[in-house]
């Protein structure tokens, strides 16, 4: 039974739902008449311009990083344990700075040997001297007997026996001359040994001070006190900081034109509104075989914001196209959305949405959501003038 009746009601609601519109349609065509739509409320004091398309430079937008024009991995000459590193990532460095400080402990008492025997070597040579000084006297002293016995022979004075006895002194003090020259020679060669030696020590020694190699920043620091540095593996990561170039991608297909030297626009996303005076300085050789793009590097004009790592776009220009240039004073933002308010035939205003693109020198390239001939306001300003009517002569 309690079915029977809940069926019932199930049956009368579908009645009255079907009957709904039924009645409404018939209130609509037989009864009273709908309301009147009320005019737009009509606003003074909009200007307008009338869009066209305009010739502008075809720029073809190539994307890049920007880097330091030199960049160093600082690295030890040496093997030793790190004792100091007197600078963190992001301080500024300059030429000659002492950046890490290795321990020298073992390179000092090298040099400290390398001094005592240079020491030796300078007081044999000292003897040396001395030496042949005394064997040149000698040999003086012996050649004058010589040669006064030989007169003497001459003249039948001294006896052969005589002769021969002054003539091996004097033999013999030649060769002893000889044997104080090579000892001479030997020490002068020993004291040269000895003074490359300390030298070397000396220079291996300042290898434990590691200094900066120009003026710039600190990238990165890869060590840290009580580490073992190796020759070759990098310590510190730096850059100089005076002077910076966009590294750009292009395709091969837009490089012509594009030679060491030309001028090029650089937009970086890290300063909007901003263009950098751009010039090529190198163009790679060759393009790459897989995605077919050419490096090109430009140098950009100094500026203490720029920085390593900064993502911008170099805009070269290839001829010139047709576009739609709208007024900058005529775009809306309405957070992430563009819009211009256009104004139709009968003067009603409407919110368009447009996609954008570069900026000229007279005005933003529209690239979507206006076209040619249509009058848009350029005197926005906050007011909302959506489904409002422009003043006539205007």
């Amino acid at each position: 039974m309690k079915r029977t009746m809940q069926m019932k009601k199930a049956i009368s609601g579908w009645k009255l739902a079907l009957a709904a519109p039924i009645l409404v349609g018939l209130w609509g065509c037989g009864g009273a008449p709908a309301p009147k739509q009320a005019a737009p409320e009509t606003v003074s004091g909009v200007e307008t311009q009338t869009v066209e398309l305009a010739t502008i430079p075809n720029e073809v937008a190539a994307p890049g990083t920007v880097a330091s024009i030199r960049t160093a991995q600082v690295a030890a000459r040496v093997m030793s344990t790190v004792d100091q590193v007197t600078v963190h990532e992001g301080d500024r460095i300059h030429q000659g700075q002492v950046l890490i400080v290795l321990d020298d402990r073992e390179f000092a008492a090298r040099r400290s040997a390398a001094e005592a025997g240079l020491a030796q070597a300078e007081a044999a040579q000292q003897e040396a001297r001395r030496g042949a000084a005394a064997a040149e006297a000698q040999a003086s002293v012996a050649e004058k007997t010589y040669k006064r016995y030989v007169y003497l022979r001459d003249q039948k004075s001294v006896s052969p026996q005589e002769f021969d006895e002054v003539e091996a002194k004097q033999q013999a003090a030649q060769a002893m001359l000889a044997a104080a020259h090579a000892r001479q020679q030997q020490a002068a060669a020993a004291l040269q040994q000895a003074k490359d030696e300390v030298s070397a020590a000396s220079t291996v020694t300042s290898y434990t001070r590691i200094v900066a190699p120009f003026d710039g920043v600190v990238l990165q620091r890869f060590v840290d006190p009580g580490a073992m540095a190796t020759p070759g593996t990098p310590l510190l990561s730096v850059e100089e900081t005076s002077r910076y170039r966009l590294e750009a991608t292009v395709d091969a297909e837009n490089m012509s034109g594009i030679r060491v030297g030309t001028a090029v626009p650089v937009e970086l996303d890290a300063f909007p509104g901003k263009k950098f005076a751009g010039r090529v300085a190198e163009i790679e050789p060759g393009a790459n075989p897989a995605s077919h793009t050419v490096q090109v590097k430009i140098d950009l004009p100094a500026d203490p914001a720029l920085r390593s790592g900064l993502f911008g776009r170099a805009w070269f220009r290839q001829g010139e196209r047709q576009a739609i240039v709208a007024p900058e004073a005529a775009i809306l933002d309405r957070g992430q959305l563009r819009g211009l308010y256009v104004v139709d035939a009968a003067g009603i205003i409407h919110l368009r949405l447009v996609t954008l693109g570069a900026k000229t020198e007279t005005g933003r390239i529209v690239l979507s959501g206006l076209g040619s001939g249509d009058r848009v306001v350029t005197n926005p300003g906050s007011r909302d003038l959506d489904g409002k009517k422009a003043e006539a002569g205007r």
